[in-house]
């Protein structure tokens, strides 16, 4: 059996599923983000990165 699959969507532009980054807070469609497996209580669910994948690329600060 597969893991159930949960996307967060923001808008449906043109049949298209899109969402919001966090990171940089442009809207763009659903396949502009990864996808993780986490393990819960029910059992395991895919779910998209919250980051846009050019933001999660892109260098950050080295923490002080």
């Amino acid at each position: 059996m597969s893991a159930p699959v949960v996307i967060h969507a923001h808008e449906v532009i043109d049949g298209v599923v899109h969402r919001r980054c966090p990171s940089c807070g442009e809207l763009k469609p659903i396949d502009a983000f990864g996808v993780r497996s986490m393990r819960g209580a029910a059992g395991p669910v895919v779910r998209e990165q919250s980051w846009c994948r050019a933001c999660r690329s892109r260098p950050r600060p080295a923490p002080q």
